[in-house]
C-alpha cells in the first residue's frame, strides 16, 4: 500500500522509519558527532517533509510496517530555498522546465527487488502527470547501483555533467 505522509496517522513513527530507511541506504556511515549525522539526514530530507509533506509517499506491507519512501518538490525551479541545502541542486536548472519535478527514493535493503521503489516512483510519477507536469527527474552520480533501476523505471533522458548524472522522465 501506498500512503502520503500527510494521510498517516503516526507522523512521528513513519519520519523515525524515514530516518532509519535513508541511513541504511546512503553511502556515507560515518560523522564526527550526533549532530553532524543529524544536519546530515536534515539536508536531504528536511525541506521535503516540512515544505512538501504531501510528495513524500511510503509503501506499507500489509501490517503497516513501513518498507520504502519517496521524497518529491513538484517544482524545482522555484524551490529556492532548497537550492540553498541541497550541494549542486541549479547544476541541471536548465532541465527542470522539461522535468519540473524531481525524487527521490529509498527501500529497506531487504525489501528491494520487489517493485517497492517502483511503485513509488510509479505513484509519483502519476501524481504529476496528473498535475499536468511535463516530466520528472532525478540526479544520482553517474556510475552508482540505481542508474539501472532509473532507466527500467523510464528514466531515458539523460544529462551528464562530471561525476553527477541528470535522468529525466517524460510525463506526457
Amino acid at each position: 500500500m501506498l500512503v502520503r505522509l500527510s494521510a498517516l496517522p503516526d507522523r512521528e513513527a513513519a519520519l523515525a522509519a524515514l530516518e532509519d530507511i535513508f541511513f541504511l541506504s546512503t553511502l556515507r556511515k560515518d560523522f564526527a558527532s550526533a549532530a553532524e549525522r543529524a544536519d546530515f539526514f536534515r539536508t536531504w530530507t528536511g525541506w521535503y517533509v516540512e515544505r512538501a509533506p504531501d510528495d513524500v509517499w511510503f509503501a506499507l506491507d500489509g501490517d503497516g510496517a513501513i518498507l520504502g519512501y519517496l521524497t518529491g518538490c513538484k517544482d524545482s525551479a522555484g524551490a529556492v530555498d532548497l537550492a540553498r541545502i541541497i550541494p549542486k541542486y541549479e547544476v541541471f536548472a536548465d532541465r527542470f522546465a522539461a522535468f519540473p519535478a524531481h525524487l527521490h527514493v529509498n527501500v529497506r535493503p531487504s525489501y528491494r527487488d520487489r517493485g517497492i521503489g517502483r511503485a513509488l516512483v510509479d505513484a509519483y510519477a502519476e501524481d504529476c502527470r496528473a498535475d499536468g507536469l511535463p516530466g520528472v527527474h532525478l540526479v544520482t552520480a553517474v556510475f552508482a547501483r540505481n542508474v539501472d533501476f532509473y532507466q527500467r523505471a523510464g528514466f531515458i533522458d539523460a544529462t551528464q555533467r562530471g561525476p553527477l548524472l541528470f535522468l529525466g522522465r517524460h510525463l506526457r
